[in-house]
């Protein structure tokens, strides 16, 4: 039982958090919780990639330099341009 809950938390819990990261940066999950899973080092790639197009919910494009920043942020952290946050795609 003792295994069985040490692999879990070995290569599980890595898996499930970049299924986790990968959905919200809009990429495919089932790829990267695998490599996750046996990579741990694919998560840090992941928590600093950030996705070239808009996710609602997550991130979210400036209208006027064109980067994404978090969709939480009422500014753009590149040019400080303020972004209402009725905006919708």
């Amino acid at each position: 039982m003792s295994e069985t809950i040490f692999l879990l938390l070995i290569f599980g819990l890595p898996a499930a958090v970049g299924f986790k990261l990968a959905i919200s940066r809009g990429k495919n999950p089932l790829l990267w919780g695998m490599l996750s899973g046996v990579f741990p080092f694919f998560l840090v790639v992941l928590h600093f990639h950030k996705p070239e197009k808009e996710i609602p919910g997550h991130f979210r494009k400036c209208g006027t330099c064109g980067r994404t920043f978090p969709w939480k942020d009422s500014v753009c952290k590149y040019c400080s341009t303020a972004v209402s946050n009725t905006e919708t795609i």
